[in-house]
């Protein structure tokens, strides 16, 4: 485990060691905070419906999906595109460090600025309390399902990267499988069969943000993103294992 720990504080230190890192979080929060205030300004109108903010912003919108699309892509794109294009990628197939601590040790920096990201909202909160009484079973509930779907998302992106050669390229094949995902919940209306809607309906990130934004721990939609987390970074390992051999 020393060797993923040391990747990725390399990798970490990597993005806050170039704008990109400073990029990212800025306009990651300037929407954020666009769409927040939307939030809280649609919810003020008399006669609006009642509902938590924080619901809202925890996956209610599609504006918060567009961003996450958006985002993993970018924090991804270079951790191994990167790689292949300056060579470096040569040098780190004859380190003294296995496949596997590559994979995990690149995922774990992304995560560190996915998180990094994210913690400047827990302000929102901070403000929504000043003003109001706050339930915070569904804001614990709601930042566990950030990162859930962080897990998943990350590891989306570094199997984009892996398989690419161009950051470009990474990305956008990395926002064309997420966005791919993000669709899945079209067909659950669509199809007349049990089966299928259950199916679809397992599958659809909205539905599984839902139960959290309630303060609900669905176990389901644990093992959902869990699982899909695992698969991709699986793949991503299949990919550096066929770049050795190449």
């Amino acid at each position: 485990m020393r060797a993923v720990f040391a990747i990725a504080k390399k990798e970490l230190r990597a993005y806050f060691l170039a704008p990109m890192a400073y990029v990212v979080i800025a306009a990651f929060l300037l929407m954020n905070g666009f769409l927040f205030s939307v939030i809280l300004a649609a919810l003020s109108q008399p006669g609006s419906f009642s509902a938590s903010p924080m619901s809202l912003f925890f996956g209610g919108t599609l504006f918060f999906w567009i961003f996450m699309i958006i985002m993993a892509p970018v924090i991804t794109m270079k951790l191994g595109a990167d790689e292949t294009k300056t060579g470096t990628i040569e040098t780190l197939m004859t380190a003294p460090v296995s496949d596997l601590e590559v994979v995990l040790g690149k995922f774990l920096g992304a995560m560190g600025l996915y998180v990094a990201a994210w913690l400047p909202t827990a302000l929102y909160v901070v403000v929504l309390r000043s003003y109001s009484t706050v339930d915070m079973g569904p804001v614990y509930a709601g930042y566990l399902s950030i990162l859930l779907v962080g897990f998943f998302f990350i590891a989306v992106g570094l199997f984009a990267s892996f398989v690419s050669k161009n950051q470009v390229v990474a990305a956008i094949l990395a926002f064309a499988i997420l966005l791919m995902m993000l669709l899945m919940s079209l067909p659950a209306f669509l199809v007349t069969s049990h089966f299928w809607k259950d199916v679809f309906g397992y599958i659809d990130l909205y539905t599984n943000m839902q139960d959290f934004a309630k303060g609900i721990i669905n176990t389901r939609a644990v093992v959902y993103f869990l699982s899909g987390a695992a698969l991709f970074l699986a793949l991503s390992y299949q990919a550096l294992q066929t770049r050795r051999w190449r």
